[in-house]
């Protein structure tokens, strides 16, 4: 189920509100939380929802023996190995097979991946937390219910932002709930609507008819600004995402950290990598790429290197099981090598243009990441990098006025806009308060109109 549909808006989550807000006690509300947060997931996966609680108590479970018995270090390595082998199972062993049966290899039969709904992030978390216990980081949870809620609550579990447990530990146990909060909660669900809705639904026709549709009969100028706006679409898509969760987390009484920070105006790619998908990088950071650094310390700039190619290909890995993502992942984790060895200090001198630097990085190897494989993803750099040919479509050929204005909004709230302090407070804080809201209540009609009216659209990174 999607935050962004009718079904969420309408039936779900009123009622699910009202439920949990008619509960007098914040145990009670864990309990209905935990209920319908399965329910929430059923809704998509089916009989796999059983996979959510299992992954709950197994994470439990395995901090018992951890914290509890003199095996740390064996009781901790079952535990990572048993989440890697749901993952593995459930998400990569078609990747594995097709690519057994590929090299020659006898006695397979091709399968499709088993669900890929949400299950990198929770099988990360519940790694995460078993580590943090393990690095007495955190102390090991005796109420099995409240690393049940961590691992299933529903607002973050399909697509993030990707929580450690320490970060809302206090929460699960006691949290305010007050109007201002609520209210928060709700003008940042609109914005996460309206991004998704009015900008990267309508932009996903328009990069779907240009990469997947026409891409032998484009010209270069074309095949550039078609993954120029991926790169917006996808951005407006997930931290569209990003936002409601952040929302009816809030609404809740919940506060979900952060996950992007304008990353389009970055200045390197080890930059760009701090402002997006800020929880899941620190979680790479942390728990591959520091690890793989310490090991390879005496290897000097080599093992820094070669930690971080490592820690992308595993990046590239977790999103997917293509070599489309394994090359996107381990690209990016190539220039960030380059940049730790001795691109960087050039990148800080020349300031605003590393900017377009990073964006040429981006979009070009995000080619890899909405071509549908490596044979589509080079016939499209093909495309990008070869003279126009005669008779190639132009830009007339798919932009509408709509779109471009479209187009235009996207990249211009891609960049922090800020009003000035004078517009704060006083009358023009009032009067600019009184437009806000109304700008939000046209974003939450506009949107309804657009949800009523267009075909079922879901985040991209559902898939992941």
């Amino acid at each position: 189920m999607a935050f962004s549909s009718v079904i969420f808006l309408f039936y779900f989550l009123p009622v699910f509100l009202a439920g949990y807000y008619l509960l007098p006690r914040v145990w009670l509300k864990n309990i209905f939380l935990i209920i319908v947060s399965l329910l929430f997931y059923f809704w998509g996966a089916g009989n796999l929802v059983v996979l959510l609680p299992v992954t709950g108590f197994a994470a439990w479970f395995f901090s018992f023996l951890i914290a509890k018995t003199r095996y740390k270090g064996l009781s901790l390595l079952i535990t990572i190995l048993t989440f890697v082998g749901v993952l593995i199972y459930f998400k990569y062993l078609g990747f594995i097979i097709d690519n057994l049966i590929y090299a020659g290899v006898s006695g397979f039969t091709p399968m499709k991946p088993l669900t890929t709904l949400g299950v990198s992030f929770f099988t990360f978390q519940a790694i995460s937390y078993n580590i943090d216990v393990y690095r007495k980081n955190k102390r090991f949870e005796k109420n099995p219910a409240s690393v049940m809620l961590y691992i299933t609550m529903f607002p973050q579990l399909i697509s993030g932002p990707l929580v450690r447990y320490q970060q809302i530990e206090q929460q699960l146990k006691q949290r305010s709930f007050n109007f201002s909060q609520f209210s928060e909660g709700v003008r940042r669900f609109i914005i996460g609507l309206g991004k998704k809705v009015l900008i990267a639904n309508s932009l996903s026709v328009l990069v779907k008819q240009i990469v997947d549709d026409d891409v032998n009969m484009i010209s270069p100028l074309v095949a550039w600004v078609g993954m120029i706006v991926f790169a917006v679409q996808i951005f407006f898509d997930f931290s569209g995402y990003t936002d409601m969760a952040i929302g009816v987390g809030k609404m809740l009484g919940f506060d979900l950290p952060e996950n992007f920070n304008y990353p389009y105006i970055s200045r390197s790619i080890t930059e760009f990598w701090r402002r997006w998908h800020i929880t899941f990088s620190k979680w790479i950071k942390d728990y591959i790429f520091n690890p793989l650094a310490i090991e390879l310390r005496y290897w000097g700039n080599t093992g820094i290197f070669i930690s971080l190619v490592v820690t992308f290909f595993v990046c590239g890995m977790w999103h997917g099981p293509t070599w489309n993502f394994i090359l996107w992942g381990t690209v990016q984790g190539v220039f960030l090598g380059f940049e730790e060895l001795f691109l960087l200090k050039y990148l800080n001198r020349l300031k605003g243009i590393a900017i377009f630097y990073v964006l040429f990085i981006i979009v070009s190897c995000l080619v890899f990441f909405r071509t549908s494989d490596i044979s589509h993803a080079f016939s499209y750099y093909a495309v990008m990098f070869s003279p126009s040919k005669d008779g190639a479509l132009g830009l007339n050929a798919f932009f509408s006025t709509e779109l471009a204005i479209i187009f235009f909004f996207g990249i211009l709230f891609c960049m922090p806009l800020k009003l000035p302090e004078r517009f704060k407070t006083g009358r023009k804080g009032n009067i600019i308060y009184a437009l806000n809201s109304t700008l939000l209540i046209i974003v939450f009609m506009l949107s309804l109109m657009r949800l009523v009216s267009e075909t079922y659209n879901p985040f991209i990174y559902f898939k992941f």
